[in-house]
């Protein structure tokens, strides 16, 4: 770390809070948090996944839907 320079928020690049490190607030900490659940960042991959991966995950998802 460079001495002499803030940390900055990983979305809007204000200063960061101590509280929602790496974020400065909570708005932005759930923004990136949508970003992430919305399919708004995307791990490269040059694979496309199998049928059997994409059963697998609705079905997970489908259970944890009928959790709440």
């Amino acid at each position: 770390m460079t001495l002499g320079k803030k940390a900055v928020c990983a979305l809007c690049d204000k200063p960061q809070a101590e509280s929602y490190k790496p974020f400065c607030s909570a708005r932005c900490k759930l923004i990136d948090l949508g970003n992430w659940m919305n399919g708004g960042y995307k791990l490269p991959s040059e694979e496309a996944p199998s049928q059997a991966e994409i059963l697998d995950l609705s079905d997970y998802l489908s259970h944890k839907r009928q959790q709440f």
